[in-house]
């Protein structure tokens, strides 16, 4: 009987298709096509939701078959933020994704795509994902970002990506040895939020130094379908629509911004971290970054009270992104040293 293993000694491999849905296998001679990423957890999964079960009448109580139905890939990846890896997950979601830059660190930029419900469509890829678990391999194929979750962590940058996929299967080859580079997180001294007055192209100055924590929400609403094509793995993946959120907590120190929600102003929030950071970090001299940009918002809620004698009078905020009209609602940028093709 084999030994039970610990997660430890699990790893996971993503890979961008050249052709949406056909995997990359890193058993198989595609390990340089992708790169070992380091995670916190997964949950991807095979998942066949209307397993059939006969209920023919054959003078018995039982069901008396049963098949498989139609099936497909979702779970969730937490990782800490490293810009060597996220413009991957980038180019697998709802977005439009430029790189610019003529060598490392390059500059990967993912504003709302234009068009497209479904998966695949635009310029947006699919990925290859390979999961080891106590030395047995599993490949999932069509994979993309349905969701991203961003926050704060003991002053790190956690991201959790609700992933969709097309297809599972084993691997083909022998389980391969694993190579990781170095991480680069981002630490307590990474972040700044900044706030101003909404437009496309926003005035952003000093930090905002009431957040006290910050979690924003990218949701594309996405959901797997299935067609009749003489075959059970899912077809493509639907869209719905993008609903782009944060919440955070405030130190309540005047009405302004309590206004601002009661007459619906809208306003402009940049979550931003870099590598180096420190007081004299800047966007333009880190050598690795990521931030999003939110170019119109308006709070959704905004709650204040004396919750007791010794606390600190806080507010409670939740805001939404909207569109905006000559430019994109909201982006995610990376600087990396990742060349992806």
């Amino acid at each position: 009987m084999p030994d039970a293993d610990i997660g430890a000694h699990g790893w996971m491999w993503v890979g961008i298709e050249s052709t949406y849905g056909t995997p990359l296998d890193p058993s198989d001679g595609d390990a340089a096509l992708g790169i070992y990423v380091p995670i916190l957890s997964e949950t991807l999964m095979y998942t066949e939701p209307d397993r059939y079960y006969s209920e023919q009448i054959r003078q018995e109580t039982m069901h008396s078959d049963v098949k498989q139905s139609y099936y497909h890939v979702e779970g969730e990846i937490v990782m800490e933020v490293d810009a060597r890896y996220m413009p991957y997950f980038m180019f697998a979601s709802r977005h439009t994704t430029t790189k610019t830059g003529a060598a490392t660190p390059w500059t990967y930029s993912s504003v709302p795509a234009g068009t497209g419900t479904t998966y695949p469509g635009g310029t947006a890829k699919g990925l290859s994902i390979a999961i080891v678990r106590d030395n047995v391999g599993f490949l999932y194929s069509g994979c993309i970002v349905g969701q991203y979750a961003f926050t704060v962590e003991n002053g790190v940058l956690r991201v959790t990506m609700n992933m969709l996929g097309l297809n599972e299967a084993p691997f083909a080859g022998a389980v391969p040895v694993p190579t990781f580079a170095a991480p680069d997180l981002f630490g307590a001294d990474s972040h700044g939020v900044y706030v101003a007055a909404a437009g496309t192209t926003p005035t952003f100055t000093a930090f905002d130094t009431t957040f006290n924590g910050f979690t924003e929400t990218v949701n594309h609403n996405a959901e797997p379908q299935n067609r009749i094509t003489r075959a059970r793995s899912a077809s493509y993946i639907k869209y719905g629509i993008t609903e782009v959120s944060y919440d955070t907590e405030l130190d309540f120190v005047s009405r302004a911004e309590y206004d601002n929600f009661v007459n619906l102003v809208k306003r402009a929030l940049r979550f931003e971290s870099i590598n180096p950071g420190g007081v004299g970090g800047s966007w333009a001299a880190a050598t690795s970054g990521f931030r999003i940009t939110n170019y119109n918002t308006v709070y959704n809620t905004y709650e204040t009270s004396l919750s007791g004698m010794a606390d600190l009078v806080m507010a409670t905020v939740n805001g939404r992104a909207i569109a905006i009209a000559g430019g994109s609602g909201y982006k995610m940028e990376c600087i990396s040293p990742t060349n992806i093709p």
